[in-house]
């Protein structure tokens, strides 16, 4: 089996597992958003970040629904990472932007990094949020343990580049629903 094949089966794979039940609530938690007139955050590192980045831009463009890409925002979330710590870097920003009426999406492959997991427990605790977390292979992650309204595992899949694009997959189909279902 070539690479593209088995890159291709993995992806199929990766989908069948996924339990479409808690993809609609994410599809739910942002019509929410949208009809209080709230904003969605979205954030994660490295491909995902840019998974962030093009969600946000979709749920604009396409649903109507206010959003922001938290790493997007690379002066400010350099200089918190910088100035106190790396774990803050969504968290500083967050902290000056978000009420009761937004949501937050987590995105993070292992569900492990510190400043995922830290923005999204404040969503929590500290600022009434809906939280949403996307993630990867383990259900023993730090994002699991989080009270989160949705969570999103891609499960079955160890390769990041799978999950990768399992997380933009779902991206486009929540998208999707929101602008073909209302």
């Amino acid at each position: 089996m070539d690479a593209i094949e088995k890159h291709l089966r993995q992806v199929e794979e990766g989908m069948s597992l996924l339990d479409q039940s808690e993809v609609m609530k994410l599809v739910e938690i942002l019509k929410v958003v949208r009809k209080n007139h709230g904003t969605v955050y979205v954030f994660g590192n490295g491909g995902s970040m840019v998974t962030a980045s093009h969600f946000a831009n979709d749920l604009m463009k396409m649903c109507r629904i206010k959003a922001v890409a938290v790493g997007d925002m690379k002066a400010v979330v350099s200089a918190w990472g910088n100035d106190t710590g790396w774990e803050n870097m969504f968290f500083g920003p967050l902290s000056e932007m978000v009420t009761g009426k937004d949501a937050l999406v987590g995105i993070s492959c292992s569900g492990n990094s510190a400043n995922v997991i830290r923005a999204l427990q404040a969503g929590r605790d500290e600022w009434d949020a809906l939280c949403a977390g996307m993630t990867g292979m383990s259900d023993q992650s730090m994002m699991t343990a989080l009270d989160l309204d949705v969570i999103i595992h891609t499960w079955g899949v160890p390769d990041i580049r799978v999950q990768e694009d399992l997380h933009l997959m779902i991206c486009h189909a929540v998208v999707r629903e929101i602008q073909e279902g209302g």
